[in-house]
Protein backbone atom coordinates (compact mmCIF):
# COMPACT_ATOMS: atom_id res chain seq x y z
CA UNK A 1 0.00 0.00 0.00
CA UNK A 2 1.65 3.67 -0.69
CA UNK A 3 0.81 6.51 1.62
CA UNK A 4 1.84 10.35 1.73
CA UNK A 5 3.45 10.94 4.16
CA UNK A 6 2.06 13.69 6.69
CA UNK A 7 2.71 12.40 10.01
CA UNK A 8 6.48 12.72 11.97
CA UNK A 9 6.90 8.88 12.70
CA UNK A 10 6.25 7.60 9.69
CA UNK A 11 8.63 10.52 8.19
CA UNK A 12 11.31 9.53 11.20
CA UNK A 13 11.08 5.96 9.03
CA UNK A 14 11.57 7.52 5.65
CA UNK A 15 14.78 9.40 7.48
CA UNK A 16 16.23 5.99 7.96
CA UNK A 17 15.49 4.89 4.57
CA UNK A 18 17.45 8.03 3.07
CA UNK A 19 20.30 6.87 5.30
CA UNK A 20 20.22 3.40 3.74
CA UNK A 21 19.78 5.26 -0.04
CA UNK A 22 23.24 7.15 0.77
CA UNK A 23 25.14 4.23 1.54
CA UNK A 24 23.76 2.49 -1.00
CA UNK A 25 25.08 5.49 -3.44
CA UNK A 26 28.58 4.76 -2.59
CA UNK A 27 28.65 1.74 -4.98
CA UNK A 28 28.17 4.65 -7.86
CA UNK A 29 30.40 7.10 -6.23
CA UNK A 30 33.03 6.70 -3.36
CA UNK A 31 33.41 10.31 -3.14
CA UNK A 32 29.85 10.12 -0.84
CA UNK A 33 30.16 10.52 2.95
CA UNK A 34 27.60 8.50 4.16
CA UNK A 35 25.59 9.57 7.45
CA UNK A 36 22.27 9.06 9.14
CA UNK A 37 19.47 11.25 8.50
CA UNK A 38 17.54 12.98 11.36
CA UNK A 39 15.10 15.07 11.47
CA UNK A 40 14.87 15.68 7.30
CA UNK A 41 11.94 14.88 6.09
CA UNK A 42 9.69 16.08 9.14
CA UNK A 43 10.86 19.35 8.00
CA UNK A 44 10.05 18.05 4.28
CA UNK A 45 6.26 17.10 5.53
CA UNK A 46 5.66 20.61 6.66
CA UNK A 47 5.61 22.31 3.31
CA UNK A 48 2.66 20.81 1.39
CA UNK A 49 3.84 21.39 -1.92
CA UNK A 50 6.12 18.57 -1.15
CA UNK A 51 5.11 14.89 -1.72
CA UNK A 52 6.46 12.06 0.30
CA UNK A 53 5.00 8.93 -0.68
CA UNK A 54 5.61 5.61 1.59
CA UNK A 55 5.31 1.90 0.27
CA UNK A 56 4.13 -0.32 3.32
CA UNK A 57 3.98 -3.62 3.68
CA UNK A 58 1.96 -4.86 6.57
CA UNK A 59 1.79 -1.57 7.85
CA UNK A 60 5.81 -1.84 7.49
CA UNK A 61 7.31 1.17 5.61
CA UNK A 62 10.13 -0.68 2.93
CA UNK A 63 10.45 2.25 0.52
CA UNK A 64 9.29 5.39 -0.45
CA UNK A 65 9.50 8.82 -3.06
CA UNK A 66 9.99 12.43 -2.47
CA UNK A 67 9.61 14.78 -5.10
CA UNK A 68 10.18 18.54 -4.23
CA UNK A 69 9.29 21.66 -6.54
CA UNK A 70 11.50 23.08 -8.84
CA UNK A 71 11.47 25.80 -11.36
CA UNK A 72 13.15 26.01 -14.81
CA UNK A 73 12.50 28.61 -17.36
CA UNK A 74 9.43 29.41 -15.32
CA UNK A 75 7.66 26.25 -15.48
CA UNK A 76 6.54 24.44 -12.83
CA UNK A 77 8.25 21.34 -12.07
CA UNK A 78 9.03 18.75 -9.61
CA UNK A 79 12.28 16.54 -8.84
CA UNK A 80 12.55 13.22 -7.61
CA UNK A 81 14.92 13.88 -4.98
CA UNK A 82 15.12 10.60 -3.09
CA UNK A 83 13.93 6.85 -4.16
CA UNK A 84 14.81 3.54 -1.83
CA UNK A 85 13.59 0.11 -1.59
CA UNK A 86 14.89 -2.22 0.82
CA UNK A 87 17.01 -4.67 -0.48
CA UNK A 88 15.16 -7.52 0.95
CA UNK A 89 12.09 -5.84 -1.57
CA UNK A 90 13.07 -5.02 -4.58
CA UNK A 91 12.35 -6.65 -8.47
CA UNK A 92 8.73 -6.70 -6.86
CA UNK A 93 7.25 -3.47 -8.59
CA UNK A 94 7.85 -1.56 -5.69
CA UNK A 95 9.50 1.24 -7.17
CA UNK A 96 7.52 1.14 -10.04
CA UNK A 97 4.37 1.43 -8.31
CA UNK A 98 5.49 4.57 -6.51
CA UNK A 99 6.61 6.05 -9.96
CA UNK A 100 3.52 5.59 -11.11
CA UNK A 101 1.76 6.91 -8.05
CA UNK A 102 3.73 10.08 -8.51
CA UNK A 103 2.92 10.65 -11.68
CA UNK A 104 -0.58 9.95 -10.71
CA UNK A 105 -0.10 12.91 -8.45
CA UNK A 106 1.57 15.18 -10.94
CA UNK A 107 -0.98 14.71 -13.79
CA UNK A 108 -3.53 16.54 -11.82
CA UNK A 109 -1.11 19.55 -11.30
CA UNK A 110 0.03 22.16 -13.69
CA UNK A 111 3.60 20.27 -13.83
CA UNK A 112 5.43 21.18 -16.90
CA UNK A 113 7.93 18.54 -16.45
CA UNK A 114 9.50 16.07 -13.50
CA UNK A 115 13.15 15.67 -13.45
CA UNK A 116 15.63 13.16 -11.68
CA UNK A 117 19.15 12.60 -10.72
CA UNK A 118 20.67 9.26 -11.28
CA UNK A 119 24.10 8.28 -10.69
CA UNK A 120 25.70 7.65 -13.70
CA UNK A 121 26.76 3.60 -12.66
CA UNK A 122 23.59 2.92 -11.54
CA UNK A 123 22.55 1.03 -14.29
CA UNK A 124 19.32 -0.24 -13.01
CA UNK A 125 17.87 3.01 -11.51
CA UNK A 126 18.80 4.25 -15.34
CA UNK A 127 16.84 1.43 -16.83
CA UNK A 128 13.73 1.80 -14.31
CA UNK A 129 13.24 5.49 -15.17
CA UNK A 130 13.97 5.09 -19.13
CA UNK A 131 10.56 2.80 -19.16
CA UNK A 132 8.97 5.18 -17.79
CA UNK A 133 9.81 7.81 -20.45
CA UNK A 134 12.68 9.59 -18.94
CA UNK A 135 14.96 11.09 -21.26
CA UNK A 136 18.63 11.74 -20.63
CA UNK A 137 18.77 15.64 -21.85
CA UNK A 138 21.92 16.75 -19.27
CA UNK A 139 25.50 15.64 -18.50
CA UNK A 140 27.28 16.77 -15.44
CA UNK A 141 30.92 16.44 -15.52
CA UNK A 142 33.67 16.28 -12.69
CA UNK A 143 37.43 16.40 -12.36
CA UNK A 144 38.83 14.88 -9.30
CA UNK A 145 41.82 16.80 -7.89
CA UNK A 146 44.29 16.35 -5.33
Amino acid sequence: MIKRVFDEKLADICDDLLTKLIEDETKYDKTIDTFVVKDYFKNVIRNKDNILLCYLDNENPVAYIYLKPIISNSDKGYLIDGLYVKEEYRNKKIASNLIKEALNILNDMQIKFIDINVLYNNLNAKHLYKAFGFEEFKLQMRKPLK
